[in-house]
């Protein structure tokens, strides 16, 4: 078994450079925009695919001022260019198209500019909101509160993350009981999102004051750092712009890359450890193929239970890392050393 476990390796060596696409499916619902139309005529698709393309380009960036970069006002000029397919429906509000861009030209786009990028794997942000109210202090609830959150929603859809919402069932109120958030108890709240799947959370402390203001405290809590931002305003729009831009502004500088041209990139070797089976084997493979689409990647040695790539496209090993999509089972152990970064495999049960 372990020599035809050497020889399969054997045979990977040779096949050298992976470049393996994700699915239609993801490449589908992340290049794609849906915008409403006036009508079916040429103008009309000109401007939405204008608009298309702006939010896409938002989207992929989770940057708001991404047009300030020329670059990228110049391919919003042109967007209709960089539309592979479209094709109009029509819903109660009238006629609305679908606009799938060019994927290829969008990273090559950030490629060439050295704009961070922050592909489409990523993590969810829980969103939980305490209100002080005249006798108590209780959670926002979306099923109690719906006029409250619902902004949250299309503004955390517009940066490319989904917001998760807590049931507030008691299995909320023991882990993360609303008085965590008055006393900032961080270390409940990464618990309490833990089970919706997330590391990172926007946390909320709204107090109604008499001349109709909200005194807001707004939290992100990230796997290991916090940051916060505190105002005092009456427009319910502007409380989530600030509480949205806070949390996504704080993943996007933890988790987006700068992409690089390949031939100009140093290659960062990428050793994995633990990988004892062929199971094992297949299993790093498939994470590895995720990072196709951004980088050129190759295995370069085996060992006993050891892996090492050769990835080239981003700048450093911290980078490579940010690349590895999280409950992946694995484990960075160091990515200090900027062209050497060390993973081990931890077999997912």
């Amino acid at each position: 078994m372990r020599l035809f476990y050497r020889q399969f390796f054997s045979l990977a060596l040779v096949v050298g450079w992976l470049v393996l696409p994700l699915t239609a499916a993801a490449q589908d619902s992340f290049f794609s925009e849906q915008v409403a139309v006036a009508d079916r005529g040429s103008a009309e698709l000109s401007r939405a695919a204008r608009e298309g393309l702006t939010r896409l380009l938002i989207k992929v960036s989770g940057n708001e001022a991404i047009l300030d970069e020329a670059a990228f006002r110049e391919a919003v000029g042109i967007a209709q260019e960089h539309v592979l397919l479209y094709s109009y429906r029509e819903d109660e509000a009238g006629d609305v198209v679908f606009l799938e861009f060019d994927d290829a030209f969008v990273r090559g786009l950030f490629r060439d500019e050295s704009v961070p990028y922050w592909e489409q794997r990523r993590p969810p942000v829980v969103v939980w909101v305490a209100l002080d109210e005249p006798f108590s202090r209780r959670f926002a609830a979306r099923s109690d509160d719906v006029d409250l959150l619902a902004p949250s929603i299309e503004r955390f859809e517009a940066r490319g993350v989904e917001a998760r919402f807590p049931l507030l069932d008691l299995t909320d109120a023991a882990m993360v009981p609303v008085s965590a958030l008055w006393t900032r108890d961080f270390d409940q709240i990464r618990q309490g999102s833990r089970r919706y799947g997330s590391e990172h959370s926007l946390v909320g402390r709204w107090i109604d004051l008499s001349d109709g203001s909200k005194l807001v405290d707004w939290y992100y809590v990230g796997p290991d750092s916090e940051m916060h931002k505190q105002m005092r305003l009456s427009d319910l729009d502007g409380i989530w712009d600030v509480g949205v831009d806070l949390a996504v502004d704080a993943m996007r500088d933890s988790l987006a890359v700068t992409l690089q041209q390949f031939e100009v990139s140093d290659a960062i070797a990428v050793t994995v450890r633990g990988v004892s089976s062929f199971a094992d084997y297949r299993a790093v493979s498939t994470v590895f193929k995720q990072l196709a689409e951004l980088v050129e990647l190759r295995i370069d040695s085996v060992g006993q239970d050891t892996l090492t790539y050769r990835v080239v496209g981003v700048s450093s090993a911290e980078e490579v890392a940010r690349l590895i999509p999280s409950r992946s089972g694995l484990r960075v152990q160091s990515a200090t050393n900027r062209a050497q970064l060390d993973l081990t495999w931890e077999r997912i049960q």
